[in-house]
């Protein structure tokens, strides 16, 4: 039997150091007997404690205790648990306390020998580290269950352990937050049903085929592009690119040529000595055009100044005229008053004098002196009109010369042109073509090489199109055969526990009729219920928890006859004769039990419980564990007051 977990001895301190309690337990049966409130729950309150249950809810004689040690056998290997009471500032105790584990017995914890020294294991799982229950789980040989439901120790414990304080109607030990996947993840695991591998495949079953659904639709894609068959052949494109490369060494081989060849056969002496003659003449002629463009400028402008000049003095010339006419137009105006005082003139007193001034008037000084100015004004007309005409003569020549020089200097430049192509050689041309073929090669592998990428893709979706088409057949193939083995090893463990449910109930004292009659037992792990042929049957309290118990040990027994259940064949009780069930049908019960399990080897599994109501022959049986207890001899020993 793989999975088997055996509670070797179990040792309390309270918290001032002292021992509370320290007994030992051996394989097979083990009952642990007393009175009622004498402190038998509260040892399995503390065994299911140490091995990692979530269990805050002690009575205040336990709350005093400080530490709670666990020596276990877990298939095979021995070690140590301790587990302490940590209590806040109100005394809650936590239920997530790290388990510390010693990897050896516990006389040996106690004091270390060199060399081994305990660990510490925390309630969750790190990324550096695992929790306790991991390391219960390795030592079991139960999977970790992965994904959404986190399976703890806890939580498998609540299937091994049978509580007062649960409900009836409950199968597991009950907790609020409950879920019905959580239910039946544990019991598939303990069942055996649970299998890892399938798991893990059914999860690559659906990635698998995502991917192959999405490699197929990237090949249909990219077929698409490419109308050309060949454009999807790695091989003709590597052909293709290979023979692109050569004709491009050739090339290079033939540029490397040609400019290896000496400078003086490429180019003609006398081409070069033609050129650099007529490229010296461009520049003088050049010269020479800016100067008469330069003179050309120049005498327009001397052209138009002259004329803006000759165009004033006219102006002037007609002002003159125009103040002449005046002054004769002015002379014949009598003037009768003064123009300061309005007074009427005397013109008797004025004769050939001013009227207003009284001094002599001479009527021709005027006219001479506008006659005057007009005769020079036209003196500078006719030399300036004198020096337009030279300018405009001059500007005629000028103009004639330089469209002359500007021919020139056309005619000079074609010959530079034509100079500056003779210059290049006939390598040179060439070498320009060769590179003209050159960039078109290096062009036509750039594509091909991105034609290649696109090639080699398309085959390496083709080759994963393939793999990823044999993989889901192969995990199609093998989560149908897990699934049909897993459905006859389900069917097989179900008949079974039906079988030993069946046993239980039919053999109860005569006090519910549908069990005696019973041929039919079921348990619904995910709706946690226990039902015979209708589910919503009611029977008193004590026959729902005969009910109940004989559900929790027929799996118990079930897994000591089938070697693939990973059931640890461990199994406590707590108080076998719960809500109210009468004396002769507890003791009935155990009875039923113990005969069950002695047909299998006692070394091979533990079974603990506590009872009130044992029988002489069991109380002086080697099954019974420490002493029997009482209120005035209680479980725990030196608790503080």
């Amino acid at each position: 039997m793989r999975n088997q977990l055996f509670l070797n001895r179990l040792f309390i301190l309270t918290e001032d150091g002292k021992t509370a309690f320290d007994e030992l337990f051996h394989r097979g049966v083990n009952i642990i007997r007393g009175e009622n409130s004498s402190g038998k729950s509260t040892i399995t309150h503390f065994i299911f404690f140490v091995l990692g249950g979530a269990f805050n809810d002690f009575v205040p004689e336990a709350r005093k205790c400080s530490e709670v040690s666990a020596e276990v056998e877990m298939s095979g290997t021995l070690f140590t648990i301790r587990r302490e009471l940590q209590k806040d500032d109100e005394g809650n105790i936590s239920t997530q306390a790290p388990l510390n584990i010693f990897w050896g017995s516990m006389d040996e914890s106690f004091k270390p020998p060199e060399g081994k020294s305990w660990q510490r294991f925390g309630y969750k799982t790190t990324e550096n580290r695992k929790s306790f229950s991991n390391v219960l789980f390795d030592n079991l040989n139960l999977p970790i269950v992965k994904g959404d439901n986190n399976i703890t120790f806890h939580q498998i414990l609540r299937l091994l352990y049978i509580d007062q304080e649960s409900p009836t109607n409950s199968l597991f030990y009950y907790e609020h937050f409950d879920s019905q996947l959580t239910r039946e993840t544990v019991s598939d695991l303990l069942l055996g049903v649970y299998n890892e591998e399938l798991y893990e495949n059914k999860k690559r079953l659906i990635s698998a085929q995502k991917e192959l659904d999405s490699v197929k639709s990237e090949i249909k894609a990219t077929s698409q592009f490419f109308t050309d068959p060949l454009s999807l052949n790695p091989s003709h494109l590597i052909t293709t690119i290979d023979n692109r490369e050569k004709e491009l060494q050739k090339i290079q081989e033939a540029i490397v040529v040609l400019r290896s060849k000496e400078r003086a056969n490429e180019y003609k002496e006398d081409s070069q000595l033609l050129f650099q003659k007529l490229n010296d003449d461009s520049i003088q002629q050049r010269k020479k055009v800016t100067i008469l463009n330069e003179e050309i400028a120049r005498l327009n402008h001397e052209i138009n100044d002259s004329q803006y000049f000759i165009d004033a003095i006219n102006r002037k010339i007609k002002a003159l005229r125009n103040s002449v006419q005046t002054r004769e137009f002015l002379g014949n105006l009598p003037l009768d008053y003064c123009p300061e005082c309005l007074t009427k003139i005397n013109s008797a007193e004025s004769g050939a004098n001013c009227k207003l001034c009284k001094e002599p008037i001479d009527e021709s000084f005027g006219v001479v002196q506008a006659k005057r100015m007009e005769l020079e004004i036209g003196f500078q007309i006719a030399e300036s009109q004198k020096l337009m005409e030279i300018n405009k003569r001059q500007l005629i020549e000028v103009e004639s010369k330089y469209s002359a020089e500007v021919g020139k200097l056309h005619d000079i430049q074609n010959k530079v042109n034509q100079a500056l192509e003779d210059v290049k050689s006939f390598n040179e041309e060439k070498i320009d073509e060769l590179n003209i073929q050159k960039g078109f090669i290096e062009g036509e592998i750039l594509q091909y090489r991105t034609m290649l990428e696109k090639a080699e893709l398309y085959n390496r979706l083709l080759e994963k199109r393939d793999q990823l088409k044999r993989e889901v057949e192969y995990l199609n193939s093998y989560v149908y055969r897990t699934e049909q083995a897993q459905l006859k090893l389900k069917a097989d463990i179900n008949a079974k526990v039906r079988e030993e449910g069946v046993y239980l109930l039919n053999h109860d004292l005569d006090r519910q009729d549908e069990f005696k009659n019973a041929s039919d037992f079921f348990i619904d792990y995910s709706n946690n219920l226990t039902f015979l042929s209708n589910k919503f049957s009611k029977y008193s309290a004590s026959s729902n928890f005969y009910l109940k118990v004989s559900a929790r040990f027929s799996v118990f027994l079930a897994s000591l006859h089938i070697d693939n259940m990973r059931f640890p064949r461990f199994i406590f009780a707590d108080n076998m004769e719960d809500k109210g069930i009468e004396m002769k049908r507890a003791q009935n019960l155990q009875k039923l039990l113990i005969d069950r399990v002695g047909a299998y080897d006692r070394s091979s599994y533990q079974m603990l419980y506590t009872t009130s109501y044992i029988t002489e022959e069991l109380n002086s049986s080697d099954m019974v564990v420490g002493e029997f207890y009482t209120k005035e001899n209680h479980s725990l020993k030196n608790i503080p007051k």
